[in-house]
Order: C-alpha cells, then sequence, then structure tokens
C-alpha cells in the first residue's frame, strides 16, 4: 500500500492516455500553473496558441490543485 503522500493521480493526456502523476509533479505544476495564471503575458501565450478557454480551464485547474492564482 502507498503512503498518502506518494498516491498517484491520473491525468488524461492529449491523446486520452492516462497519466499517473505523484505528489512532487502536482507540486510542480500547481507551482508553475501559479505563476503562469498570474503573468499576463504567459496569458495572453495561451490565448493566442491555444485560445481563450484555455486560461479559464488553467484558473479551474489551479483551484481544483489547491492552488491560488494570485
Amino acid at each position: 500500500m502507498e503512503k498518502d503522500d506518494d498516491i498517484l493521480i491520473g491525468l488524461a493526456d492529449k491523446t486520452g492516455a492516462l497519466m499517473m502523476i505523484n505528489k512532487k509533479e502536482r507540486e510542480l505544476l500547481r507551482t508553475i500553473l501559479a505563476m503562469t495564471m498570474r503573468s499576463s503575458s504567459a496569458k495572453d501565450w495561451i490565448t493566442k496558441k491555444l485560445g481563450p478557454e484555455y486560461v479559464e480551464i488553467g484558473t479551474k485547474l489551479l483551484k481544483s490543485m489547491g492552488g491560488d492564482e494570485g
């Protein structure tokens, strides 16, 4: 049995394949996402590259991961 700190969380990649991430990987993603959501230039880049809905997705994902966009 795994310790609570080592529980893997499933995420789907762009192909629909399930990826499992551990606590350290979640912490890294949460930190990067928090920095991104605070940066207007990063949000502008996301909007141009992926579309404006992805900024909203990023904000919701960060909140669901226990982060705060700033």
